[in-house]
């Protein structure tokens, strides 16, 4: 099945091709400007994601969690029932590869044959959500090899049932020990100045009602003001700034859901002096404005 993309700053296409227990997919996009795509969940699912141009940033809902994805990486991301919000920046030229497998089939096939992937079970498991922390790895010729051999091969019906499952399994047992790898070596890496800004983190999140400026949280984190900036934003995400916004816009939600303040205060107690400012970074947020949740 193949689907055309295209809307307001964005034009591309997905392909995607149903095995048993896989479903496959080649997506391509090229952007003029922010976009951002909302993908539903109608099962769980385990997945090997290549991304093979292009940087974006994955918005788990529940969790509220940034994933930043860089070009030329890959991981296995497991996501229970629910949805996720893919950013593309402007001028982005994307590419990914990739296919969801049926987690019960995967424990059951594979598993067994990677004991260092105990933490993929658990989360299926526990039906709780999964996804190599830190950085992807990266791509190495072996796998774009197999990749395009999936992609460009002669076969027609059956035989191409065969031989892409076949390449499948091919790549799965390619792609682990690399994970593998990376793991250990952020393991052995530790990168440094990881503590301070976990510690720049809490002391947001304790502070949302005082003004706070990067050079405040820089000054408590132990760090200069671009060492803040650049080691938060490859953390989580996200800059330091939108972090704290996205924080009080949180709270925020939560007291006009949950309590009788009038707007205008909430307003005010997130940082912003006029309630239509308020309401306007509010619908940015969340799609809808804070008087559509009072209703």
């Amino acid at each position: 099945m193949v689907k055309t993309l295209e809307g307001k700053g964005f034009r591309g296409q997905r392909t995607e091709k149903e095995l048993e227990n896989f479903l496959l997919y080649n997506a391509s996009l090229r952007t003029t400007e922010p976009v951002e795509f909302v993908v539903d969940g109608a099962d769980n699912w385990l997945q090997f994601h290549y991304q093979l141009s292009g940087d974006t940033n994955t918005l788990i809902v529940e969790k509220e969690m940034i994933v930043p994805i860089t070009s030329n990486s890959f991981a296995i991301l497991y996501q229970k029932k629910g949805c996720c919000k893919i950013r593309f920046p402007k001028d982005c030229v994307y590419e990914s590869f990739g296919f969801r497998v049926d987690p019960k089939y995967f424990v059951d096939s594979f598993l067994k044959d990677f004991k260092e992937l105990v933490s993929v079970q658990q989360a299926i498991n526990n039906d709780s959500l999964f996804f190599l922390d830190k950085k992807y790895a990266a791509l190495d010729s072996k796998t774009r090899e197999i990749i395009q051999e999936i992609l460009n091969h002669p076969y027609q019906g059956s035989l191409s049932d065969v031989y892409v499952k076949h390449k499948l399994v091919e790549l799965i047992f390619h792609s682990i020990p690399v994970l593998r790898e990376n793991a250990e070596k952020l393991l052995e890496e530790k990168p440094a100045k990881r503590e301070h800004i976990e510690d720049a983190k809490a002391f947001i999140a304790a502070n949302l009602d005082q003004k706070l400026s990067l050079k405040v949280i820089a000054q408590h984190a132990g760090l200069n003001e671009y060492t803040l900036k650049r080691e938060f934003k490859k953390e989580y995400g996200q800059s330091v700034i939108d972090f704290f916004i996205d924080l009080r816009l949180k709270r925020a939600f939560e007291d006009i859901q949950n309590t009788d303040k009038k707007i205008t205060a909430i307003a005010y107690e997130a940082g912003y002096s006029s309630a239509g400012n308020f309401s306007n970074a509010f619908f940015k947020r969340y799609g809808f404005r804070p008087s559509e949740l009072r209703k």
